[in-house]
């Protein structure tokens, strides 16, 4: 993870979540920590769905952007889900660099003109 923030000059860093937190964190927990910090972007296969809504409402308020992985990011081995998000990670940068704030799906089928939906969230 932290190799994609060596190619791309302004990403500032890539961490995982249990670089910060103990794995079972709850969403609420660590997205309340991180707003702390101002924005962030995140990545996840979590649809944010659980406790009512109050985990997407903390997102909004905090002011991250989350690119949410399609379900079929969870059927792909380890190494497949890696190698799709590099090839990802050019257009998850650039597109970064446009959008402030809301959720974003991520297909797994990749080309150079796939584009991100816009998530109600």
């Amino acid at each position: 993870m932290r190799e994609l923030s060596k190619v791309s000059p302004q990403v500032e860093s890539v961490i995982h979540l249990t670089d910060r937190f103990a794995r079972d964190a709850k969403d609420l927990t660590w997205i309340g920590e991180l707003a702390d910090e101002g924005p962030w972007y995140i990545i996840s296969i979590d649809r944010f769905k659980k406790q009512h809504g109050a985990e997407r409402e903390a997102i909004r308020r905090a002011g991250h952007t989350v690119f949410i992985l399609d379900p079929q990011w969870s059927t792909q081995g380890f190494w497949a889900q890696s190698e799709r998000l590099v090839k990802w990670w050019p257009q998850v940068v650039a597109y970064s660099e446009l959008v402030s704030g809301g959720a974003y799906r991520v297909p797994w089928r990749h080309s150079s003109v796939a584009k991100f939906q816009a998530i109600a969230f």
